[in-house]
């Protein structure tokens, strides 16, 4: 995607975070991985954690709740604003307990390499175009320490508002008219197929998938539930 273009993607999602209030809570599965794969951990602290496209801070409200060295990037510094004073209020970092939280682009990520134990993606990647998909997939390669895991959750082509037909390229859609993506630009559809091709370079690959209804039955959601360690 063209520089222009991607701060165009940015400076939107900016707005949208300017004129909604975003969701409070941390996904189930968010939870369950989290819980599945530290539980035993004694010093959570000791586990760095970076939370791409983090929007106004929910995933890294949980986090910190329950111990975790956190780190957020999110393009919109609105959400990171958000973010920031949600876990000062809370008194989750001050002082003596700090957040790395970021504005930027997460398919360029200012951390070195193996620098996290673990890096999630909660439908954020989805909201992009596929170099900008391959791009931050890398980083999050790049990222994380060998043996470190990459959770995120991924929407699905049963999800109501993919329509091969109106592809701007394949698994893409520019402005969904309907579905749980309407309104949020271009967002990316993806197939099992497709996520074990973008996901070859990690050492171990664990896919599951939820499916539901929303709003009386007039959406359907299906979401990839991802997990590679590298």
């Amino acid at each position: 995607m063209p520089y222009d273009q991607i701060e165009s993607h940015l400076k939107g999602w900016d707005e949208v975070f300017v004129q909604r209030a975003w969701g409070r809570y941390p996904p189930e599965e968010l939870v369950r991985f989290m819980g599945r794969r530290y539980a035993a951990v004694a010093d959570k602290n000791t586990i760095r954690v970076l939370d791409i496209g983090c929007g106004p801070g929910a995933n890294l409200w949980y986090l910190a709740r329950e111990g975790y060295d956190i780190a957020g990037i999110d393009g919109s510094p609105t959400a990171i604003h958000q973010a920031r004073e949600r876990l000062n209020a809370e008194g989750l970092i001050g002082p003596e307990r700090k957040a790395d939280l970021q504005a930027g682009n997460f398919a360029h990520l200012p951390w070195s390499g193996g620098f996290f134990d673990a890096v999630i993606d909660i439908e954020s990647i989805s909201m992009n175009c596929c170099d900008v998909i391959a791009d931050a997939l890398s980083e999050a390669h790049r990222v994380l320490k060998p043996g470190g895991v990459f959770f995120a959750k991924m929407f699905g082509r049963e999800t109501t508002g993919y329509a091969a037909k109106t592809e701007i390229e394949p698994g893409t859609m520019r402005d969904p008219e309907d579905g749980p993506c309407a309104g949020f630009g271009h967002v990316h559809f993806f197939s099992e197929t497709e996520l074990r091709e973008r996901f070859s370079t990690f050492a171990e690959l664990s896919l599951d998938w939820v499916k539901r209804s929303d709003l009386n039955e007039h959406w359907t959601v299906q979401e990839w539930l991802v997990t590679a360690t590298k």
